[in-house]
């Protein structure tokens, strides 16, 4: 887990968007800032609000900061970056030469869970990837819970985050490193329990958040019936209980891969929050942040992936309808979680070209025959 150099928490903190001082924070449900109250109704986006003391939290971070060998710490809030808004849970926490992340889990988060994710964190690590490593708490334990909320202390790692542009180019080498992150979980079977509501899609759960979701102009009937059926018998229906299983990120997307260098020479050097992680298909993290509509980029990304985890001929099948699936799950996510409909249109317009390319997709990433001697 990764920030720049940030301000002191006790400092007033000012609206991204309009610049003003704000007492009273608009956070989205993932933590991060919104800005303040008139600018979040202005661009209609849903969110909780908290205090600045309930932001800063520095009283309760220090007395969480005293259960761990850390001495003359800082602490700080992270800044924001381009591709990330400052959040509630996260603090920088500096002491002398060496800079830590701390977390404050959601008390839905269930104790079970963080085990899951720092049992994955541990495996990894052993695998010499480059994930953060929790840091124990003076009783050894890796969380600690207080004021009725868990905490978990994490080295953190170099680098930066990619903008669209840098991820799009750079899609593969981060196809490689997600193909070694996959082998290294190959047969490997986490303590505790994933996250259930971030657990494998199904059928049923496409029938779900497809009943809950309102009228919008750019998903119609009938769009979304092709969806559905397409997914009933052709992924969920004949390919998905074929497909090979593991434990999956769940989350990889460009806000959780650190790189070092610049441009195209630049190198993955950390990956981020495996809190989503759970047993699934491959093609899970091609669908929700690594795969690509335009047959040219997924089939560069797919070749990449290959060289360390060649993708079966039944995955490569499925792909197409595995980007469906992650569609869905994409505007699903902005729909009834983030309440951003602008974003829902773009995503609805990519789903409606997703659909329209799908042949060329599969043909895209099939394996080419040999040739005939």
């Amino acid at each position: 887990m990764s920030a720049p150099e940030s301000q002191n928490p006790q400092m007033p903190l000012a609206c991204p968007s309009c610049g003003r001082l704000i007492e009273v924070l608009v956070i989205n449900p993932a933590g991060e800032l919104i800005g303040c109250e008139e600018c979040a109704d202005a661009f209609g986006l849903a969110g909780g609000t908290m205090s600045l003391d309930e932001w800063n939290a520095t009283e309760v971070v220090n007395t969480v900061l005293e259960r761990y060998a850390l001495t003359d710490w800082i602490v700080s809030k992270p800044a924001p970056t381009e591709t990330q808004h400052p959040r509630a849970h996260y603090w920088v926490i500096t002491s002398g030469s060496r800079r830590y992340f701390l977390k404050r889990f959601h008390d839905w988060y269930p104790s079970a869970s963080i085990r899951y994710t720092h049992s994955l964190l541990t495996h990894l690590a052993g695998q010499a990837l480059p994930v953060p490593r929790w840091v124990p708490d003076r009783s050894g334990a890796s969380y600690t819970e207080l004021g009725g909320a868990c905490w978990a202390l994490y080295e953190a790692l170099p680098g930066k985050q990619a903008n669209e542009r840098e991820w799009m180019w750079g899609r593969p080498k981060a196809a490689e490193m997600l193909a070694t992150l996959h082998v290294a979980l190959e047969g490997f079977a986490p303590e505790g329990e994933p996250f259930q509501p971030w657990n494998a899609w199904t059928l049923e759960t496409v029938d779900r958040v497809l009943e809950s979701w309102p009228p919008h102009t750019d998903l119609s009937p009938h769009l979304l019936e092709f969806v559905r059926e397409r997914l009933a018998v052709r992924y969920f229906g004949s390919l998905y209980p074929e497909l090979p299983k593991l434990v999956v990120h769940g989350d990889y997307v460009a806000s959780n891969v650190l790189w070092r260098g610049e441009a195209v020479s630049a190198n993955i050097c950390g990956i981020l929050d495996f809190e989503r992680a759970h047993p699934d298909t491959a093609l899970f993290d091609f669908a929700w942040g690594l795969g690509d509509r335009r047959p040219p980029l997924l089939r560069a990304t797919v070749a990449t992936y290959s060289r360390v985890r060649p993708l079966s001929p039944i995955e490569r099948e499925a792909m197409p309808e595995a980007l469906l699936l992650g569609g869905l799950m994409g505007i699903d996510m902005q729909m009834t979680y983030f309440g951003d409909m602008e974003e829902v249109t773009r995503l609805a317009q990519d789903l409606a070209m997703l659909i329209r390319d799908l042949e060329p997709l599969r043909k895209a990433v099939a394996l080419k025959a040999a040739p005939v001697r």
